[in-house]
């Protein structure tokens, strides 16, 4: 499989089908999985080889083959190499506002309504040892499999299942209400990793300064340090150049730009500092990587990249 770099801030699905599939993701680098993200939509990872240890804000969950995992919208979540020296997931990412309804029936409001809201909390190890598990698992893999095989109606089918998987975990979902004080101390901290975040993705291509950072945050610059490397697993320069290098990826990927000019466009000055940047998370340069994405483009079968 062709790897692929993380892509934030992508359009999952379609605006009248917002869901989309991805089979058969690998490590993006290093033990690295699934980078540090969050988004809107809802998702469902399945694991299909191997393990590994997934992040969901302020909780670390080992997920094994066979094994699930469910992350909320919003929820920062990142995915690392375990006890295992390799892993394959695949995933369903949604827009859980696909599940209401017309009207304001009894499915909606009694089900739906509370999930959207964050009052229910579904369980976000998914294990099959039990029979709610199992039926999950079942329909979730139901769903990859009317995406990988095209299945005329796997539209409906795909909403169908996903009810279904709402249903079966409903009884073991827990009330947002009466969180302990260590809860609410996490979510502090998850907010403020993703206004840094967030921050490092505006201003990604001027002239960064740690402290600048730091100061979004109301940290000191060597406490944010250490906090953003015990929350995303790489420095904050490591993460800064990293999303860069995937700005990069794309406009090598739909331009014919120049490589130096690319470099500039996304926040680098130093033309060898970005190939040896590009090929540290990437294993090749720039230019290698235009002539890779070209050559997969024109080979006459093309399976769905599982983009991430």
């Amino acid at each position: 499989m062709r790897r692929e770099t993380l892509r934030e801030n992508r359009i999952h699905g379609h605006p009248s089908f917002p869901v989309s599939v991805y089979a058969d993701v690998e490590q993006l680098n290093g033990n690295c999985i699934l980078d540090c993200h969050w988004h809107d939509e809802m998702e469902l990872i399945l694991v299909r080889k191997g393990s590994a240890l997934f992040q969901t804000d302020m909780l670390h969950t080992e997920v094994k083959a066979g094994e699930a995992l469910f992350v909320n919208s919003g929820m920062l979540h990142a995915g690392y190499l375990h006890h295992d020296a390799h892993c394959v997931f695949s995933a369903v990412v949604f827009d859980p506002k696909m599940l209401l309804s017309r009207g304001m029936d009894v499915i909606q409001q009694r089900f739906i309504e509370p999930i959207l809201h964050k009052k229910l909390l579904p369980p976000v190890h998914i294990k099959g040892t039990e029979s709610w598990g199992k039926e999950v698992l079942t329909a979730l893999q139901k769903i990859l499999q009317d995406h990988e095989t095209r299945h005329p109606a796997k539209e409906i089918s795909t909403k169908a299942q996903l009810y279904s998987i709402f249903a079966s975990m409903y009884p073991y979902m827990t009330t947002a209400a009466g969180e302990p004080p260590e809860v609410s101390a996490g979510l502090s901290k998850v907010e403020r990793i993703k206004t840094a975040i967030g921050y490092i993705h505006e201003h990604y291509q001027e002239p960064l300064r740690l402290k600048a950072i730091a100061d979004e945050v109301g940290m000191s610059e060597g406490h944010f340090c250490r906090f953003f490397k015990q929350m995303v697993q790489k420095s904050p320069i490591e993460y800064m150049n990293h999303y860069r290098i995937q700005k990069a990826c794309l406009l090598l990927e739909q331009s014919d730009r120049k490589v130096v000019d690319i470099a500039m466009e996304v926040g680098f000055d130093n033309l060898s500092y970005f190939i040896a940047t590009f090929k540290k998370w990437n294993g090749m340069t720039p230019s290698r990587y235009r002539k890779e994405h070209e050559a997969f483009l024109q080979s006459p079968v093309i399976s769905s990249p599982a983009q991430r």
